[in-house]
């Protein structure tokens, strides 16, 4: 699961699934991000994780919020805040 927050617009969630949901003040702002969600993501090979969080955080104005990671909370082998999408 990955969210980021697109100043202006609202906040995308891409989930396990392998979908996304935007969270807006209005559907007119949820329409427009949804088209910039869509062009991004079909202008780019969408084979992971990593690289659908690559392809929102190269929207105009997006700032990563959270990402899921594979091991325990508090796991000392577990990341280590760099998620590789900066």
């Amino acid at each position: 699961m990955i969210s980021v927050a697109v100043k202006g617009y609202g906040i995308v969630i891409w989930d396990d699934a392998g979908g996304w949901r935007t969270f807006c003040a209005s559907e007119a702002l949820s329409a427009v991000l949804s088209d910039r969600i869509e062009m991004t993501l079909q202008s780019v090979p969408i084979d992971s994780e990593e690289s659908v969080g690559k392809a929102l955080m190269s929207l105009t104005g997006a700032l990563l919020l959270a990402q899921s990671c594979d091991h325990d909370p508090g796991d000392p082998g577990g990341c280590d805040g760099d998620i590789g999408l900066n």
